[in-house]
């Protein structure tokens, strides 16, 4: 447990392991959709010959996609849960920005669960349920990012360096999603197919990278196990 002197658990390994378990997750279901013939060969980052919603949906791929992301969503709780600590030390006025910020978070978090559990069930209905899953997790998962950032900077808790990787981030996030609306009505056909999934897989990235900088600023706050900041 955390006392005065700042001993504890570090708890910025949570952060981390929130960043790169999705990671896994997606590249892990893409290689083997690939290695099945069930995927084009490309970098989908730059060609977008396929989306991660195709990619992790067939086959096997959707076996370890489900078997690593239904399980992630309860870490991606945990983490918005640790985030809601962490800002009520740094900045315990700041209630309804707070507050806002893990319902954003945990509601995101469902909304991941939703469209891992009927990603790959045939249907309208659960097509419909996976596109407005994925979409609000993406929403909400960035909005509660914003207030994060808001609380964090406010309390000069960041440090300019990090402060600064956080605001190129959320400002490429913004761009990347402003970008998308009208580009996707300028193209048509494959070639706007292949945009719209190429950004997917570029948002989805930049999204998760806000989960390690968090790490760092846990880290240089002091906040450790127990919820206090050293």
């Amino acid at each position: 447990m955390q006392d005065a002197g700042g001993q504890g658990s570090r708890l910025e390994p949570v952060a981390w392991a929130t960043g790169l378990w999705p990671l896994l997750a997606v590249h892990g279901a893409w290689a083997i959709s690939l290695n099945a013939g069930l995927v084009p060969a490309c970098i989908p980052y730059i060609e977008g010959c396929t989306s991660i919603s195709r990619a992790a949906r067939q086959g096997d791929a959707i076996l370890l996609f489900r078997a690593m992301m239904l399980p992630y969503t309860a870490l991606l709780a945990a983490f918005w849960l640790l985030n809601a600590r962490w800002c009520a030390l740094l900045a315990p006025a700041r209630v309804k920005t707070r507050r806002a910020m893990l319902v954003c978070g945990l509601v995101g978090a469902v909304f991941l669960a939703l469209y891992a559990t009927t990603l790959g069930v045939d249907g309208d209905f659960y097509r419909w349920l996976r596109r407005y899953g994925i979409n609000l997790y993406f929403s909400l998962t960035v909005l509660a990012q914003m207030f994060l950032i808001a609380i964090a900077s406010r309390a000069e808790a960041l440090g300019p360096g990090l402060r600064r990787g956080f605001l190129v981030l959320l400002a490429l996030l913004l761009g990347l999603g402003l970008a998308s609306l009208p580009l996707q009505f300028l193209l048509e056909g494959a070639a706007r197919d292949a945009l719209m999934n190429a950004l997917e897989w570029q948002y989805a990235l930049l999204m998760v990278a806000a989960y390690p900088l968090t790490g760092v600023a846990w880290r240089r706050s002091g906040f450790r196990m127990g919820f206090g900041i050293g």
